[in-house]
């Protein structure tokens, strides 16, 4: 497949790999900063975080390999990124003004499904491809 035809897979597999390695940091940062009474806690939350950026670093591995499997699960994380985008469009009293991650998560997001929108990526993501 010639580099133009794979640039949007590449594009969206680069974004996605940004979004695990985010994933993987808050993860090292949340067991690394465990509070005292509540280590349950931090250690089930660190490693829910760290499944998830794992999970997404294979799945941008897909789509630099166009597997067709990869489509789904990245989909989904990025929906589930909009909608987390959409519920800090507001600043909060308890956490602060979070509207820069929002916007941060919900660009990448964007730039994620516009990418496996394009004709060149549907086909090199469909199953039934001819090879």
């Amino acid at each position: 497949m010639p580099l133009a035809s794979r640039l949007p897979l590449i594009v969206a597999a680069l974004v996605v790999a940004g979004q695990a390695l985010v994933f993987v940091v808050l993860a090292v940062l949340d067991l690394g900063g465990l509070v005292p009474g509540r280590e349950g806690v931090g250690i089930g939350i660190g490693l829910v975080l760290m499944l998830i950026g794992v999970g997404l670093l294979a799945a941008a591995w897909g789509l630099l390999h166009a597997w067709h499997g990869a489509r789904g699960p990245v989909v989904v994380a990025q929906l589930i990124g909009l909608g987390l985008a959409w519920s800090l469009r507001n600043p909060d009293q308890n956490t602060g003004d979070n509207r820069a991650v929002g916007i941060a998560i919900a660009v990448s997001a964007i730039v994620v499904l516009a990418c496996l929108a394009t004709g060149p990526a549907r086909r090199a993501l469909a199953d039934d491809r001819e090879e």
